[in-house]
């Protein structure tokens, strides 16, 4: 965090329990490598094994690349939370390539995502959050590209979600917009039906989303997933089969 010019290479980081029970998110709060602050980072040639964000690009990070990475069970390679606390949170010109994600101990949720939280300040009962209200934070996340990912068992492929914190009542209020972001070159097949799911904001909702050579399958069945969207712009998310997304 803080950072500037700086390369990182060559990492091993394990943050596992070797007790923890089958199928549990092991050992959360264990990041792997974050932003924040930061602008002009490399990280390449890294492997994380543990129960929470891979990577995971937060407020105020720019021009940040990333490439051959190697996630182990976890939540996989994030751009956010962004938006949780009352400041700008953007977020531009980021690239992640050349990713592996390994479901490990029944334990993967996503390959690659970005989560934003609501636009309002919500209360929250999580130990992360003090049980203070979270939320109503701002900004744009733009220029962000995601290629080359082979994924064995994320219960998900790309997501974008806009509705972190919500309590039921704030659906679709975020106040980030999100623009021109790729998911090139997906591989590989899914745990779960999701095989793509676009959420934004009602507020911004999200333009120029492309989804290309996307090829997941669920759970190596051969099946082909879902592909769902909502609060994006009209013609806003490309690649997807779903009418939702063209709406």
């Amino acid at each position: 965090m803080n950072g500037t010019d700086m390369t990182f290479d060559t990492i091993l980081c394990n943050a596992t329990a070797t007790s923890a029970p089958f199928g549990t998110n092991w050992v959360q709060n264990t990041d792997g490598f974050d932003t924040m602050d930061s602008s002009n980072i490399l990280l390449a040639n890294m492997v994380y094994q543990g129960g929470d964000d891979c990577i995971a690009i937060k407020p105020r990070s720019y021009d940040i690349t990333v490439r051959n990475i190697t996630c182990i069970s976890g939540n996989g390679i994030a751009i956010g939370s962004l938006g949780q606390y009352l400041e700008d949170s953007s977020v531009s010109n980021i690239l992640v390539s050349n990713a592996t994600i390994l479901r490990h101990n029944n334990d993967m949720e996503t390959s690659a995502y970005i989560k934003t939280w609501v636009g309002a300040l919500v209360p929250q009962s999580s130990y992360e959050s003090a049980g203070l209200p979270r939320g109503d934070g701002w900004g744009v996340v733009n220029n962000i590209r995601f290629e080359d990912f082979h994924v064995e068992g994320a219960d998900a492929g790309p997501l974008i979600t806009q509705d972190s914190g919500d309590n039921g009542s704030f659906p679709g209020t975020s106040k980030i917009e999100i623009s021109n972001v790729a998911f090139v070159n997906f591989t590989g097949y899914t745990w779960t039906d999701t095989t793509a799911s676009i959420s934004c904001s009602n507020v911004h909702p999200c333009f120029n989303i492309a989804i290309e050579g996307l090829d997941l399958q669920v759970n190596q069945t051969g099946d082909v997933g879902s592909e769902t969207c909502q609060y994006n712009a009209r013609g806003g998310v490309h690649g997807l089969n779903s009418s939702s997304c063209s709406t």
